[in-house]
This record gives structure tokens, C-alpha cells and sequence, in this order.
């Protein structure tokens, strides 16, 4: 090969949603080592609105997967500045996979940054590059909704609508990429897709429209029975939903997946969350008196001024979680890891509790 690095050029850029998510990438040669190049990506995420049935919609994304495909080339070193909130989760000489997640509490991605993704070393003239990022359903956060039901809904049937709506999205609309740039050796016209190339079906509008009706107008508010009149999963369609005050009380969701939800001031007493995937989930001013919490993935969750007296939290992981000003009269944390969790003005708690979280690693103010 030669010893500079051939020439690459846009081939593909796909960003329907720009104020969602946006993707721009440069390629430069290295200023290090000859016949390479260093890829400066630049990147924005925020909120987005469009236009649905009779309605508006407004959404955001929490977090994603950055993805980097090399053909014809080697990967040298994928790297990202310290400040940049990417976490490398695979890499090898050919891919990389980035994650991004938004913080505790956090309900959209508002960043506007950019950075050096990696450096490239082609192994031939046709060197290609592929960078999409791509969301799951819990990654979906619906923010705002006008104009698609009257405001005097259940906020049962809002959580359980809302879900829908994102699962609808992102099944119409987001899938199998949010964002996608190509980069080829070959000078080609450039096709750059400002918007979505494929129409929703007007029966799958006229579904959920139905769907809608049928939800809002239907007499019960629990909400396993409006998960399956909505058609969702309970253990695998609900993470990232918005249970916003909710009635949940006695509600059986044990195994589920609720990762990244947000349950402030629901009613979840006597709720069964056993081996529930709730990590990054927020619980602030949540009542959880007397819950099953057995073996929950808890990590990162945000139990601020909730309630988790009488609640069982045996071998659950709250590794991050921050448990400041909860009542703990009569919980039960034996085997639960603790470590860096934070406690603090707890009711309930005793010195001889509060030394045992301690040697566990959990995380006190300094009085």
C-alpha cells in the first residue's frame, strides 16, 4: 500500500431526526503515523417533536449504542475524550461498540459535543467506515404529548399509552438505526436522508388511534390489565416508561425489566419488583412500604424521600443508589450490596445498622 492513508469521502448520512440525534463525521489524516486517519465525530442529542394523528408528540432518547464498522481497514485505537459520556463496551481490530446512558433521574440526552472516535488504518484502497447509533425501546422518552387524549386521564392509563406510543415509534421510526454516516474510498454522490424513506402504514395509524380510544374510555385502571389490552410484554416492553404517580399497590412485575423508569410518587406498597431490572430507575417520593424487592438489580436508582419501611431488599443490588432521607423503619438489607450507596437522615435507622452498611461500603455524610 501506499504510505498515505487513500482518501475518504461522505458516501451516506442519515439523520431524519437531527434534533434527536446527529451524526457528523470528518475524517483527517493522523498526525502521528503516516497512512492513517483519525476519525472527528461531532454529535448532539436533545429533544424532538412530530406530528401524530390528531396530536403532537415530543421525545428524546436516554441513552444508545454507538456502533463502528471497518471493511478493508484496521482499528488502532478507539478512544474518546475523558469528558465524553461514552463507555467502550467491545472493540476489536474491525468494530467498536460505544454505550451512552443518561444519569439517574435524567428523562432525555442533551448534549452537544465532539471528539476523536478512533484511528484507522486501511489495509486497502476500498477502505469503508459505517458509524450508526442505534436505541432500544427503553432508550425511547416521551416528554411531552398534546392533543392525543384529555388531560383528566388515569396516570395508569397515560404510563401504559405513553409505552405504546414509544414502542410505535420506535418500531415505525427509529429502527434498525436512529443515525447512520458511510464513508468510502470512492468519490460518490452523496445521499444524505433528511427523512424517513418508508410510510406508516394508514391501518397501523388507524390502530392505534382505536387503541387509544379503547384505553382511555375502557372503565378499569389496573395496570396489568391495560398492558395487555395495550398488546406490550410487562417483562421486557415497560423499561424507560414514565409511571408518574401511578396506582400500583400490590402490583406483581417480579423478573421485569424497568430499567431507566421513572416511578416518582407512585403507590408501589406491597409491590412484588423480586428480581426486577430497575437500575437507573427513580423512586423519589415513592411509597414502597412492605415491597418484595428480593434480588432486584437496583443499581444507580434514586430512593430519595421515598418509603421503603417493612420493605425486603434480601440480596438486592443498590451498588450507587441513592437512599437519602428514606425511611428504613423495618427494612431488611441483609445480603444486599451497598457499596458507594448513600444514606443519610434515614428513619428507622440504628448506629448498629448504620455501622453494618458501613463495613459493607456504604457512603454516609460527614456530620
Amino acid at each position: 500500500m501506499s504510505e498515505s492513508a487513500p482518501s475518504l469521502h461522505l458516501h451516506t448520512a442519515y439523520n431524519p431526526y437531527p434534533k434527536c440525534v446527529f451524526l457528523q463525521v470528518t475524517p483527517r489524516p493522523s498526525a502521528t503515523s503516516q497512512g492513517q486517519f483519525t476519525l472527528e465525530l461531532n454529535f448532539r442529542f436533545n429533544e424532538q417533536e412530530k406530528s401524530l394523528l390528531n396530536g403532537q408528540i415530543r421525545f428524546g432518547i436516554k441513552g444508545g449504542k454507538l456502533n463502528l464498522i471497518v471493511q478493508q481497514g484496521k482499528l488502532i485505537e478507539p478512544q474518546f475524550n475523558s469528558d465524553v459520556p461514552f463507555k467502550l463496551i467491545d472493540s476489536s481490530d474491525q468494530s467498536t461498540i460505544w454505550h451512552l446512558i443518561a444519569q439517574t433521574g435524567q428523562s432525555t440526552l442533551k448534549i452537544d459535543n465532539s471528539c476523536s472516535l478512533a484511528t484507522i488504518e486501511p489495509t486497502d484502497e476500498s477502505v469503508k467506515v459505517n458509524i450508526s447509533y442505534t436505541i432500544n425501546l427503553a432508550d425511547i422518552s416521551i416528554t411531552d404529548i398534546t392533543g392525543l387524549w384529555r388531560h383528566d386521564i388515569h396516570p395508569n392509563k397515560h404510563s401504559i399509552l405513553e409505552r405504546k406510543l414509544a414502542q410505535f415509534l420506535w418500531k415505525q421510526r427509529l429502527s434498525p438505526e436512529i443515525s447512520m454516516i458511510q464513508l468510502t474510498s470512492k468519490a460518490l454522490e452523496v445521499k444524505k436522508i433528511d427523512s424517513p424513506t418508508t410510510n406508516v402504514e394508514p391501518q397501523h395509524l388507524a390502530d392505534l388511534h382505536q387503541l387509544i380510544n379503547n384505553i382511555y374510555d375502557i372503565k378499569t385502571n389496573n395496570l396489568l390489565e391495560l398492558i395487555k389490552i395495550a398488546g406490550l410484554n410487562s417483562k421486557i416492553d415497560l423499561a424507560g416508561g414514565n409511571f408518574l404517580g401511578t396506582e400500583l399497590s400490590g402490583i406483581e412485575l417480579s423478573g421485569a425489566n424497568l430499567t431507566h423508569s421513572n416511578f416518582r410518587g407512585a403507590n408501589l406498597t406491597d409491590a412484588d419488583l423480586s428480581e426486577a431490572i430497575l437500575s437507573y430507575t427513580r423512586f423519589s417520593g415513592a411509597d414502597l412500604s412492605g415491597a418484595y424487592l428480593g434480588n432486584a438489580n437496583l443499581q444507580q436508582a434514586d430512593f430519595y424521600r421515598s418509603s421503603l419501611a417493612l420493605a425486603n431488599l434480601i440480596g438486592a443490588d443498590l451498588r450507587g443508589a441513592n437512599l437519602q432521607e428514606v425511611n428504613l423503619t423495618q427494612t431488611n438489607l441483609s445480603g444486599a450490596l451497598v457499596q458507594g450507596s448513600k444514606f443519610g437522615n434515614n428513619e428507622g435507622m440504628t448506629p448498629e445498622i448504620q455501622t453494618n452498611l458501613l463495613e459493607r461500603g456504604a457512603i454516609f455524610p460527614e456530620e
